[in-house]
């Protein structure tokens, strides 16, 4: 439990950026929803929230912990899950896209669960390269301070370790699969990946 009573991590607390993605009355999707945290506010911020993971144990938890929450807790796999496709005015996921088999699938299948000019947004892990180790390294001192002045809250979901990718890999194969979107590393050992999906107007231009 962290020092001033409410759970604290990383992954919490860069669940802000996700939240923000979405605004009141949107139909958002959390994959991987894990402990549930993310989506409970996402429901506290007047999101009709579906919250999916695929583990069922830590699922049980998270709709235990957040009863008193609207979110329709849903046991599955994103890339199989029957979803229809273009469903969702948000799709968010905190520290899960590691957990995938494939980066570039998982992110085909982010994107195709969106409606037209939806919004997309990730937090995620990934191994550093060369390049990455003296960002890393500063971030790796900020977590070590924020852990001990906050208290680590631990997580009960599965851990997925090392992540199949380096952050360059995932900023190249987001790039490709995302065509515009924002990338930027975040201090505290994650990267942030934003995108908002084109709307196609008569004669197939897209405008975003």
């Amino acid at each position: 439990m962290a020092r001033s009573g409410e759970p604290w991590n990383i992954n919490i607390h860069y669940d802000r950026l996700l939240v923000g993605c979405a605004r009141p009355g949107s139909r958002v999707l959390d994959v991987g929803c894990g402990d549930g945290f993310l989506s409970a506010r996402l429901a506290a911020a007047g999101c009709e929230v579906t919250a999916l993971d695929a583990d069922a144990g830590v699922l049980e938890r998270a709709r235990d912990r957040w009863a008193d929450r609207d979110v329709g807790w849903v046991h599955g796999d994103v890339l199989s899950y029957p979803f229809q496709l273009e469903s969702f005015d948000v799709v968010v996921s905190n520290a899960t896209l590691h957990h995938l088999p494939d980066t570039e699938q998982g992110l085909l299948r982010l994107r195709d669960l969106l409606r037209p000019g939806g919004r997309l947004g990730v937090v995620g892990f990934a191994r550093n390269g060369i390049v990455d180790w003296p960002m890393s390294l500063v971030g790796a001192v900020g977590i070590l301070a924020a852990n001990s002045a906050r208290g680590k809250w631990q997580h009960s979901a599965p851990i997925v370790w090392p992540p199949p990718l380096t952050y360059g890999q995932v900023r190249r194969t987001s790039g490709r699969v995302l065509p515009g979107r924002h990338y930027r590393r975040l201090w505290l050992g994650r990267y942030w990946l934003s995108w908002t999906k084109p709307r196609l107007l008569p004669g197939g231009r897209a405008v975003s």
